[in-house]
């Protein structure tokens, strides 16, 4: 018998393994429409993202700073009711920085979609620095 949280927890994967290949059609599905994305820190991007049109152009930045490199390895998603963990490593090639950074995210669930997500980073300094270069070199 499979555990009635195991659907949950494969949707949660299932979005993280989206946003690291920018499947937008796959983030679109799993996110709830008012979902909000909580990104920590002090850099350009620390900020709360709100509405899934907000948090696909935050990832379409993203995607852009780190020149197409953005890779998640998910090491584990644990989840009830409610919530999901997501453990897993975050590697990018940024401002000529190749960074692996181990992060955490904590996902809020509503009807099986993704309501809401505070993303935590192990380094979160070098994350911002290397998106500060990022702007900074691009003159923005």
């Amino acid at each position: 018998m499979e555990h009635p949280h195991a659907e949950l927890s494969r949707n949660v994967r299932r979005v993280h393994e989206a946003i690291a290949s920018a499947d937008l059609d796959v983030m679109r599905e799993l996110f709830a429409s008012d979902v909000v994305w909580h990104v920590g820190g002090h850099g350009p991007l620390a900020a709360d993202f709100q509405g899934v049109k907000a948090v696909l152009g935050l990832f379409g930045r993203i995607y852009d700073m780190a020149d197409g490199t953005l890779a998640y390895d998910v090491h584990d998603v644990l989840a009830d009711d409610e919530h999901a963990v997501v453990l897993l490593t975050v590697r990018a090639t940024m401002a000529g920085r190749d960074i692996e950074d181990q992060a955490v995210h904590v996902c809020h669930l509503r009807d099986g979609l993704i309501s809401e997500v505070w993303a935590f980073q192990w380094a979160q300094d070098v994350v911002d620095d290397a998106m500060t270069e990022v702007i900074a070199r691009a003159g923005r």
